[in-house]
């Protein structure tokens, strides 16, 4: 309880950030299981829950395994209002689902190798690069990349970001990626660039051609010479379940 009304008051103070662009969030769930088979047997029925409790809340929902062996569970919500309205459902979710579902829950909870990590992030709006009909059940892969700035130098990292993304655009080099900024979880200063495509041999075709690029363009090796150095803590490939 100490820690929910920690979270719900550190997300009314986010009240006064951007008050003139919607707010949109993830809040992200990562384990591991012993079996996947089982995880992906008893999913459907967890999903359907998840919809179902934090309906009129929740924008959506995905779910993907990646290479590292690891579970990430992303659900999105846009503005504080719905933020907090998400993070007091969630107190009593395991509850609920356990109540309704016993039998898959006891299978859940055998099925889990290690705790569960939550985290929530905001988007970083000048840096969602994607198109206005995005559907992410389009998109069976994304590859995230998680890095760490200083945390005196984030407001100039992500007008770094843009600026090379413009750049870019200006040599043919065009992708799609958003990139989000941790607010609980993780150290805040922490982002992850998240950057789907249809699959991963779709990704590093594109990516071969994007690399070329830049490699010939002098402009564009000279802006990462210089600017704010970021440390890369983790590359991770996600495959769709759900």
């Amino acid at each position: 309880m100490k820690q929910v009304i920690l979270l719900l008051s550190l997300f009314i103070g986010l009240s006064s950030i951007a008050q003139d662009a919607t707010k949109r969030f993830f809040l992200l769930s990562e384990s591991k299981v012993k079996d996947m088979d089982i995880f992906r047997k008893n999913y459907p029925v967890q999903d359907a829950f998840a919809r179902k409790n934090y309906e009129g809340v929740m924008k959506n929902r995905v779910t993907h395994t990646s290479e590292t062996g690891g579970l990430y569970i992303l659900s999105f919500v846009d503005g504080d209002e719905n933020l907090g309205k998400f993070i007091t459902k969630r107190g009593t979710a395991n509850g609920k689902f356990r109540e309704a579902n016993p039998k898959i829950a006891e299978e859940n909870s055998n099925n889990t190798d290690g705790a569960w990590r939550r985290s929530t992030w905001i988007m970083v709006n000048e840096l969602e690069f994607l198109p206005v009909d995005f559907k992410m059940e389009n998109y069976n892969f994304r590859k995230i990349v998680m890095r760490t700035v200083p945390a005196n130098e984030q407001e100039a990292f992500e007008k770094q970001q843009l600026q090379q993304h413009e750049l870019g655009l200006k040599i043919g080099v065009k992708y799609l990626s958003v990139t989000w900024r941790a607010v609980d979880g993780y150290p805040t200063n922490t982002y992850m660039t998240i950057l789907p495509d249809n699959s991963i041999l779709d990704f590093y075709t594109h990516y071969a051609d994007r690399q070329e690029k830049r490699k010939n363009s002098k402009e564009f090796n000279d802006s990462m010479k210089t600017g704010v150095k970021s440390n890369i803590i983790r590359l991770d490939h996600l495959s769709r379940v759900y």
